[in-house]
């Protein structure tokens, strides 16, 4: 194996280390939360990390975006660790970002069953985690400019 791929498929077992440790260390802290007032928040994170790390997400993901995989993870720990102490502001977030949610599903249904979406809707969703890393976990930063106005112009567009 020439040294530059050797590298390359080292960088990536790395990187996936750290997303499934991080993973598993988001799944832990979900089983010790008790509080009803924080379900829906748990709710969300539940299914954002079931749609983030599962069974065959090293290759949907890709190489190129293990990086956003793995702040994407560390952006549900920080709103773990902030969300006890304002809960109805967590559920407002998620709010907003359940309506693009909502609605990039809505043009997801429209396509034919069996294909896959094409790259402008792949990219959307991707626009989508970094919206709850801009809501959530800011600090972690964005690699562009992100709102929920940018995300309905891109499903406008994609749309047709």
């Amino acid at each position: 194996m020439r040294a530059d791929l050797h590298d390359t498929a080292f960088d990536v077992v790395q990187r996936v280390e750290r997303v499934l440790a991080t993973a598993h260390a988001i799944e832990l802290r979900l089983k010790g939360t008790r509080s009803l007032a924080l379900v829906p928040s748990l709710t969300d994170v539940r299914t954002q990390l079931s749609e983030l790390v599962f069974p065959g997400f090293v290759t949907a993901t890709g190489r190129r975006r293990l990086p956003d995989l793995l702040r994407y993870l560390r952006a549900i720990d920080h709103r773990l660790t902030k969300l006890p102490d304002n809960p109805n502001r967590d559920r407002q977030l998620f709010a907003q970002v359940d309506q693009v949610r909502q609605e990039y599903r809505r043009l997801l249904d429209r396509c034919p069953p069996g294909s896959a979406p094409g790259e402008d809707l792949r990219q959307i969703r991707w626009m989508i985690e970094e919206l709850r890393v801009s809501y959530f976990a800011q600090q972690l930063g964005t690699p562009y400019p992100i709102s929920d106005k940018r995300i309905r112009k891109a499903l406008d567009q994609a749309a047709g």
